[in-house]
């Protein structure tokens, strides 16, 4: 069990001010069967009325609407999370994480690749998965800025690189070929840098996380923001203004040890 200190920054600069700013941010870790929340923080500047949902999977969002014009726009979230916990899960139908979306449906690549593997290796369940972990990190390269929030499993086969969003939604993609129950889960993780991404396999009655990209388990480094069915599901920023403007958008997290 470890507890978590973190914080996320996102500040956005415009070349021209905008209007009627309505944003989402999903960036409020929920308490869970693996994780409790003990303190959080969240504000956004210009300062703007506020709210909280949740959404079908019942992740927590805040959001709200800066009116007036602003050329700048930052949101800041901090707290501290209870971690490795061995708690109950949540009651969601694994069923649901076993039907293909557009961003994970197989194609020719992912079908090439899944014939390619060992059928019986593994066994079934988290076993399996993680076997089929492995066997996508022989086929993909670890490469910023060459996919984006709209890229597929698919694509990521066809370039052989991409990163952690691209590494969850293969492995997603091979599990539901499989027949095994496996959802994407957006969060952070301990260290300096961004938002990190990861997946979570449905065996013998409860979820068990994997992180594809670094090949290994989730443990108590990880705190979860939000899952679904892929990243699409998971974004934690969105937004819709009034005026002509180019978004610069920078992002950095920070989690450590308590």
């Amino acid at each position: 069990m470890s507890e978590l200190a973190f914080e996320y920054r996102m500040h956005s600069d415009f070349e021209r001010p905008i209007y009627n700013h309505a944003f989402r941010l999903m960036l409020l870790p929920p308490d869970t069967g693996r994780q409790k929340v003990l303190s959080l923080e969240a504000e956004v500047a210009p300062k703007s009325w506020m709210s909280q949902g949740r959404d079908g999977f019942g992740n927590r969002y805040f959001y709200g609407t800066a009116v007036e014009g602003h050329s700048t726009f930052t949101a800041r979230v901090r707290g501290r999370v209870q971690t490795g916990l061995e708690g109950p899960e949540d009651d969601a139908e694994p069923i649901l994480y076993t039907i293909p979306t557009p961003t994970t449906a197989p194609g020719p690549c992912a079908i090439s690749l899944y014939h390619s593997l060992d059928s019986s290796n593994g066994g079934g369940g988290l076993a399996r998965a993680e076997y089929l972990m492995a066997a996508l990190r022989q086929v993909l390269l670890y490469m910023p800025g060459v996919t984006d929030t709209t890229s597929s499993s698919e694509a990521a086969l066809q370039q052989k690189c991409g990163v952690c969003q691209d590494f969850t939604q293969v492995l997603l993609t091979l599990c539901r070929m499989d027949g095994i129950p496996a959802r994407y889960v957006a969060g952070m993780v301990i260290g300096e840098g961004t938002t990190h991404a990861w997946a979570e396999i449905w065996s013998d009655g409860t979820w068990h996380g994997l992180d594809p990209t670094w090949g290994r388990r989730v443990n108590g480094d990880y705190i979860e923001l939000c899952h679904g069915r892929d990243c699409r599901d998971c974004l934690l920023n969105r937004g819709v203004y009034a005026g002509p403007a180019i978004e610069n958008q920078m992002i950095t997290v920070s989690v450590k040890n308590v």
